[in-house]
């Protein structure tokens, strides 16, 4: 039978290496989470009210200057290119996390880059 110094010293290091390990871990994903670019779009069949709320809050709690007046994305024609625009500024500002693309739901992140001609999205 082990004496309790050498369990007791078992169970630090086996503590102590599960530490390293989930820091490590969660390093390597922070790490790649930054490298690898992601955008955050209005889903294709967001309704109309949900669109509009969405515009309302993330250009209230972000830069939606992309969007208004002479920003290169200010000519897109359409509800759901701005406000798409709008999530993905909020999203980018927040820190890219999946979190910040909800938008109850109604929000998609994306690894293809939606930018078009002048609109170039963060």
């Amino acid at each position: 039978m082990a004496s309790p110094n050498v369990t007791f010293l078992a169970i630090f290091v086996a503590l102590a290496l599960s530490v390293l390990h989930t820091d490590a871990v969660a390093a390597a994903a922070e790490t790649l989470r930054h490298r690898s670019k992601t955008w955050c779009v209005a889903k294709p069949s967001v309704d109309e009210a949900a669109l509009r709320g969405n515009l309302e809050f993330a250009c209230s709690e972000s830069d939606c200057g992309a969007i208004q007046g002479t920003g290169g994305c200010a000519r897109p024609d359409g509800l759901l290119s701005r406000a798409s625009v709008a999530m993905n500024a909020y999203y980018q500002a927040r820190g890219r996390n999946s979190w910040n693309c909800f938008f109850n739901g109604t929000g998609l992140i994306t690894i293809t880059d939606p930018s078009l001609g002048t609109c170039k999205y963060a």
